[in-house]
């Protein structure tokens, strides 16, 4: 239906980060806790909240994404201030039952019932969904209880987000869609050169043929991840099952089962299998289609110890191709694989690149500059680590990088544990990964750049 050629070059350009568009008031006063909104490039309403004060500056934890960005007192508009309201025992004791309102991380209003608490946490049955998350008491309201009248959602999911893509030429269109996923820091400079080469060739024809399949996705996150599962070269049929699937759900399921970035995350099903899962996630990252089908199996992100389990078939497949017999986790004897035949195999040939080992006889400085480098690129760079004091070697995932105002924090995927996590430069100087691997003194031995 459409052709597609593998882009063997990528160009060198300098990560992308979000740049705001500021309102001019001065505000007096802020402290942690108080909701603030500010207007981003893409021209829409962002709304956070502070959680940290530095001199004139102020870190602000964006609703609805785990994004944090630090800005000036002139760059954000103050909507509530941090005043706590309290609720009595009686209302938070017994609410199993009760009827509440809440954001999603889609930054849109659903409703559910609760049907679990743990501490000051409770589980909600999204009305409408077959779909169940875990918030924290001061991120609901409470509508109405299990003893009061009966209350009719009146939440229904958007045919399309922007309903006037199907008015705009269709590259327009298609444009808006990427940079809907680019503003929220879903797309790299890897998609985006994916982007130019695909897209541009295209006819008129084909673009419109490709716009009208992908808005049959409802909403905005749906039609990015689509769009950029297609840039993955996905068939045609298999992204129809992907949005039909796509489309059963809200928008707040979508990104947290299409980001493999999400704090719970792949975890290794086999003693040996952290290069596979290593290189799942890397895949999962690339493609947002793959980290759906992933997160959609049972036991995605705890250990199965079931040898039937779907994840735990193909980390096994892989094992064996690679040369080395699957064996339960906590087998020290097992044998290990190493990462690059892997990433070769099938990172390789999505990105046009090769992978090569290189050891570490550098400063590790100079070390995270280099990987900082590849990431500025789009491109995920594995780690190869050790545990202090013994032979033990583990991979991990490098995500992403910000820079707080106190040092580098990477986002580090860790296939042991299957979570994703910010880890500071400045702690993996002191040999530790923390909150990562936590209970293990680590050094980092070796990296693995690209071409």
């Amino acid at each position: 239906m459409y052709s597609k050629n593998i882009h063997t070059k990528f160009i060198k350009v300098s990560l992308f980060a979000f740049l705001f568009i500021f309102n001019t008031a001065i505000l007096l006063g802020q402290q942690n806790g108080d909701k603030v909104q500010f207007t981003a490039v893409d021209g829409k309403v962002y709304t956070g909240t502070i959680t940290d004060t530095d001199n004139s500056r102020y870190k602000i934890k964006y609703d609805g994404f785990d994004f944090e960005s630090w800005l000036a007192n002139n760059q954000f508009t103050v909507v509530s201030t941090n005043t706590p309201t309290y609720t009595s025992p009686s209302q938070t004791n017994n609410l199993i039952g009760s009827k509440v309102s809440f954001l999603g991380t889609d930054g849109k209003t659903y409703t559910g019932i609760i049907n679990d608490s743990q501490g000051d946490k409770y589980k909600i049955k999204y009305d409408g969904f077959d779909f169940e998350a875990w918030v924290v008491r001061e991120q609901f309201t409470l509508v109405s209880n299990n003893t009061s009248t009966t209350y009719t959602p009146v939440i229904s999911q958007q045919n399309n987000s922007h309903p006037d893509l199907g008015n705009q030429p269709s590259g327009l269109a298609l444009r808006r869609i990427f940079d809907f996923g680019k503003s929220l820091g879903w797309a790299t400079q890897v998609q985006e050169n994916l982007y130019s080469q695909y897209i541009t060739s295209l006819s008129e024809t084909d673009k419109n043929r490709l716009l009208s399949f992908i808005l049959k996705a409802k909403t905005s996150s749906a039609q990015f991840f689509v769009l950029k599962s297609w840039l993955c070269k996905d068939p045609i049929a298999m992204l129809q099952k992907f949005i039909d699937e796509l489309n059963a759900y809200p928008e707040s399921y979508q990104q947290e089962k299409c980001l493999i970035t999400s704090h719970r995350s792949v975890i290794q099903q086999w003693q040996n299998t952290w290069a596979v899962t290593t290189v799942e996630a890397f895949l999962a990252d690339l493609c947002p289609r793959y980290s759906w089908d992933l997160k959609q199996i049972d036991h995605f992100d705890v250990v199965a110890n079931d040898p039937n389990n779907a994840n735990a078939q193909e980390q096994k497949i892989l094992l064996e191709k690679y040369g080395a017999p699957a064996a339960v986790r906590g087998d020290n004897s097992a044998k290990v694989i190493p990462i690059n035949g892997a990433l070769d195999d099938f990172v390789g040939p999505l990105l046009g690149v090769h992978f090569y080992t290189q050891q570490v006889n550098e400063s590790l400085p100079a070390v995270f500059s280099k990987i900082r480098s590849q990431l500025d690129k789009g491109l995920d760079v594995p780690l190869l680590v050790g545990f202090m004091g013994t032979q033990a070697r583990h991979f991990l995932l490098t995500l992403k990088y910000r820079n707080t105002g106190n040092g580098y924090e990477y986002l580090i995927y860790d296939p042991w544990d299957g979570v994703c996590d910010y880890v500071k430069e400045s702690g993996i100087l002191q040999n530790s990964f923390s909150p990562l691997l936590s209970a293990f003194k680590i050094s980092v031995d070796y990296y693995y750049p690209t071409n």
